[in-house]
Parts: structure tokens; C-alpha cells; sequence
């Protein structure tokens, strides 16, 4: 009699903890129909209607989460604005200081002419020069000369003014190759190259530069540093 309840109470045991077992390992919760599919940022409606569209937010599966109170909706980050070019404070018509070849000499007008501040037609007229008087030159920019005048300003005249070119008909003998140039300054076209040891007709004088004029016909300006 002690044998049989013995038995019967290990099998209530074993029972219950088969029991216990099972209700273990079932969801004490399950999911409402369909909550699955709803977004994480969405909001469902309590009456189990259809969920608004979903609300973007900044922060991404592949960004940090949103601190708490912080908005879902889409927020876009401000654009840089390009930076400003400021102009340049120097005016697009401003001269800049001109380059000058040295020279000297004292130079006929020809024809009525301006002298200008600077070497630009642009530039204020500072004199005008009347035919037949004469002006002291003291260089050469790329196309004006610069001229000294009775005030002691300084400016600027077209070469065309002036008698450049004063004649000649010599021959000399070269003592140093030169380049044979358009006009007579730095800035002048090579036109050809003439070789030491060689006799040139020259021509005419101007400024630093003699006119020479080679057995082809060619003419154009040479330094005077060559034939010395």
C-alpha cells in the first residue's frame, strides 16, 4: 500500500514539472495581427486602423540612435553657402608701373601731340606739344616714350610725335652679334640676327639703336653696344 502511493505521487511530480516546462518556454504575449509589418517610426492607431505613411528620420540604421525627445521628423542639414569672390580693389583700367629702357635724347615734334600722365591713351593729359619744338626723351616703354618736360613732370608721348629717326649713311664693322629688331627698343619684333665681323650700312640713329639696312633689303634697329 506505502509502494502504490509512493508511485503515484513521483508520477504527479513528474506531471507538473512537465507542466512547468511547457508554459516556460510559450510568449507570454503575443503580437497583434499584423503589428509585425508596421515601421519602427510609425504610429499605429488604437482602433487597429491603417498606419500613416511612415516618417523619415535623420537618424538611420547606419547612424547612432535619436536621443530621447528628439524629433522623427526629417530635418535637412543646412547647405554651405559658396564662399564670396570678393572684387579685387584695384580697378580693371588701372596702369600698372611701366617698364622702362633708359635713353636720352633730344627729339623734334612733328606734329601736335598729347603727353600723358602715363603711358595710355587712357591716361590725363598733363601738356600738349606743338610742331617744331623740341623735347628731351628719357626711355622707352613698349609703345610710348617717356619724356622730361619744362615743369619737371614726366610723361608719356605716341613715337609718331617725334622725329625717332635721324638719318645716316655709314658703314661699320660689328664687334658683338645683335638681333635686328622692328623698333628701336627691347621690346621690338626680331626680324633677323646680324654676326660679328661683319660690315653693316647703317642708316639712321635712334635713341640706343642704330637703323642698318642688310644686303637683302631688310631694315630694322640694332643696339649701339654692338659696334663697340
Amino acid at each position: 500500500m506505502v509502494h502504490r502511493d509512493f508511485r503515484s505521487a513521483r508520477i504527479t511530480a513528474l506531471l507538473a514539472a512537465a507542466v512547468a516546462m511547457l508554459a516556460w518556454s510559450a510568449p507570454g504575449f503575443p503580437a497583434p495581427a499584423g503589428e509585425e509589418d508596421v515601421p519602427a517610426t510609425s504610429i499605429v492607431p488604437a482602433g487597429g486602423g491603417s498606419a500613416p505613411a511612415p516618417v523619415y528620420s535623420p537618424y538611420s540604421a547606419g547612424t547612432p540612435s535619436a536621443p530621447a525627445g528628439a524629433s522623427l521628423l526629417y530635418v535637412p542639414p543646412p547647405t554651405a553657402k559658396p564662399a564670396s569672390h570678393h572684387a579685387s580693389s584695384k580697378s580693371k583700367n588701372s596702369v600698372r608701373e611701366p617698364e622702362i629702357e633708359p635713353a636720352q635724347a633730344r627729339l623734334k615734334v612733328l606734329q601736335s601731340a598729347p603727353v600723358y600722365s602715363k603711358p595710355a591713351k587712357s591716361s590725363k593729359h598733363i601738356e600738349m606739344l606743338s610742331p617744331d619744338r623740341f623735347v628731351i626723351v628719357t626711355g622707352s616703354t613698349h609703345y610710348y616714350l617717356q619724356v622730361k618736360l619744362k615743369s619737371g613732370q614726366t610723361g608719356y608721348i605716341d613715337p609718331s610725335a617725334v622725329e625717332l629717326v635721324k638719318p645716316a649713311d655709314k658703314v661699320f664693322v660689328l664687334t658683338h652679334d645683335a638681333g635686328v629688331l622692328e623698333k628701336p627698343n627691347r621690346w621690338g619684333k626680331k626680324l633677323a640676327e646680324v654676326h660679328q665681323g661683319r660690315n653693316v650700312h647703317v642708316i639712321g640713329l635712334s635713341l640706343n639703336y642704330m637703323k642698318i639696312r642688310m644686303k637683302s633689303g631688310l631694315e630694322g634697329f640694332i643696339p649701339t653696344t654692338a659696334l663697340e
